[in-house]
């Protein structure tokens, strides 16, 4: 079969890491794939089958004059759609599998478009496709399943510049229902969003992400510590955020905790971005910020270092760095929100009841007191994630659905 894939960005985020695995994962088994992204955030994609529609400074500047400077606000962008349109047709492309398009890379009316050339499959990494505008409606208080209406949130990614989020939310209604798009999601909690949505009457299957359970697993801690030149017999709390100023990742409820632990009992690594308030807090907590890691090995020792993944997340569609952790022999730490208590499970960590720094703080030192808890929860999460989230088990499933759309496509149903 021969599959394109579509995203906004080449390397990045969870979605940028499912994207890969389902693209690699699928040329290993046969299929021809190719993927068109926007942009790529780091180094040079060597692939020869992934094309990147603006490269550099003068196509940044080429996409920003296209879209009004990513203003979101787009129903079709030309120079994308049509580049899309003449590879389908070139490649004789089976089967669409769409990811995230927002940022400014398709427009609404594009994404119905692409249903006129082949089947489309769309995964669901965030709420973009069911909301006015945003990819994930923190503090909205389910508005968005009311329409959208008189939007107080502007600046929730991808942020708009003035409120025309009713408009965008009809026009997806308009465009993106009865396409034939079939929708995955990675939760069975994302599953119950969607059939809450104006997409209920959609096809939804839900397919987990996962992990190559090959790559990822427990290593020793000591041994790891070592090499990283961070042996300590403080408690080691691992947090990780590509971008720390995105609110709904739980900066806040983070920098509570360091304020109120014990800088005696316990250290901090972070992977991501550091942002200047936790640069302040390492002057009295010792922290150790191993910045943004593409690699996967060197992300396993990342996790395998720490006692425990503190995830004060309070909007999560899944969060593939839990499963990252636990397959590490790491137990999460997180609140009870979203998908977290799906996800994670009792084999998998620990679920704060109470979303509150205080709550984490006092879950932190009762597991600081007991390691024995910690130690025995590192084998649980382990099998949590073998027996959950395996890669090939992702694979079967997508391999499966493409051959089912592609059937009824060619059966006109």
């Amino acid at each position: 079969m021969r599959i394109l894939y579509l995203n906004t960005t080449y390397s990045g985020g969870g979605a940028e890491k499912v994207t890969r695995q389902i693209y690699d994962g699928m040329k290993k088994r046969g299929h021809d794939v190719y993927e068109i992204v926007c942009y790529n955030r780091h180094g040079i994609v060597e692939d020869e089958h992934v094309h990147v529609l603006y490269n550099g400074t003068v196509g940044k500047v080429l996409m920003r004059l296209q879209t009004a400077n990513r203003a979101n606000e787009d129903l079709t962008i030309s120079y994308a759609i049509n580049y899309i349109e003449q590879f389908v047709k070139k490649h004789k492309i089976d089967l669409i599998h769409l990811n995230n398009p927002h940022d400014s890379f398709l427009g609404i009316r594009d994404i119905g478009k692409l249903t006129e050339w082949c089947p489309v499959v769309w995964t669901l990494h965030d709420f973009w496709a069911l909301t006015g505008h945003c990819a994930f409606p923190f503090g909205c208080d389910d508005r968005w399943k009311m329409g959208c209406t008189a939007c107080e949130h502007l600046e929730n990614y991808p942020r708009l510049r003035r409120d025309v989020c009713k408009k965008l939310f009809e026009y997806k209604q308009q465009y993106l229902c009865r396409k034939g798009i079939h929708f995955t999601v990675p939760s069975e909690w994302m599953k119950d969003q969607v059939k809450e949505s104006y997409l209920k009457n959609e096809k939804c299957t839900v397919i987990y992400n996962s992990l190559n359970i090959d790559q990822w697993k427990p290593l020793d801690k000591q041994i790891i510590r070592e090499k990283y030149d961070c042996v300590t017999e403080k408690f080691v709390l691992a947090f990780v955020a590509a971008d720390m100023k995105i609110p709904q990742k739980g900066m806040n409820y983070l920098k509570e905790v360091l304020e109120q632990l014990d800088p005696e009992k316990y250290m901090l690594l972070i992977a991501g971005k550091c942002s200047d308030e936790l640069n302040e807090a390492s002057k009295k907590f010792e922290i150790r910020n191993f910045g943004y890691i593409k690699e996967q090995e060197k992300m396993n020792e990342f996790f395998s270092m720490a006692d425990v993944l503190l995830n004060p997340s309070v909007y999560e569609t899944f969060g593939l760095v839990n499963i990252e952790a636990m397959a590490s022999g790491t137990p999460v730490v997180a609140f009870n929100i979203c998908v977290m208590p799906e996800v994670i499970g009792i084999e998998g960590g620990w679920i704060v009841r109470e979303v509150s720094a205080d709550a984490l703080c006092s879950r932190l030192d009762s597991l600081e007191k007991d390691r024995t808890e910690v130690e025995e929860k590192a084998e649980t999460c382990v099998e949590c994630v073998r027996e959950y989230y395996n890669e090939e088990e992702m694979l079967d499933a997508f391999d499966r659905l493409y051959e089912t759309i592609k059937k009824e496509r060619q059966n006109g149903r």
